[in-house]
C-alpha cells in the first residue's frame, strides 16, 4: 500500500514536472512572440513617421500650388485693370484734344 502511494506521488510529481516544462517552453515562445511584436511595432512607428512627413510635404506643395494660382490670377486681373484704365485715360485725354485740334484748323 505504501509503495502504491509512493508510486502515485512519483507519477503526480512527474506530471507536474512535465506541466512545468511545458509552461516554461510556452513562456519562452511568448517572449519570442513579444519581441517580434515589439520589432513590428517599431517598424510601424517608423512607417507612420515617414507617412506623416510625406503627407506634410504634399500638403505644403499643394498649398503652394494653390497660392501660386491665386497670385497668377491676381497679377493677370491687375494687369487687365491697368490696361483698361490706361485705355480709358487715353480715350479721355485723346478725345478732349481731337475736337480742339479740329477747331484750330477751321
Amino acid at each position: 500500500m505504501a509503495s502504491q502511494k509512493l508510486e502515485k506521488c512519483q507519477q503526480e510529481a512527474e506530471e507536474v514536472k512535465i506541466l512545468m516544462k511545458d509552461n516554461v517552453n510556452k513562456i519562452f515562445e511568448r517572449e519570442g512572440k513579444l519581441e517580434e511584436l515589439d520589432v513590428r511595432a517599431d517598424e510601424l512607428k517608423e512607417m507612420a513617421m515617414d507617412f506623416k512627413k510625406t503627407a506634410q510635404t504634399v500638403e505644403r506643395k499643394t498649398r503652394w500650388e494653390k497660392w501660386r494660382w491665386y497670385i497668377i490670377s491676381g497679377v493677370i486681373v491687375a494687369l487687365l485693370l491697368i490696361i483698361i484704365i490706361a485705355i480709358i485715360i487715353s480715350q479721355l485725354s485723346g478725345g478732349g484734344e481731337a475736337p480742339a485740334a479740329a477747331n484750330d484748323g477751321n
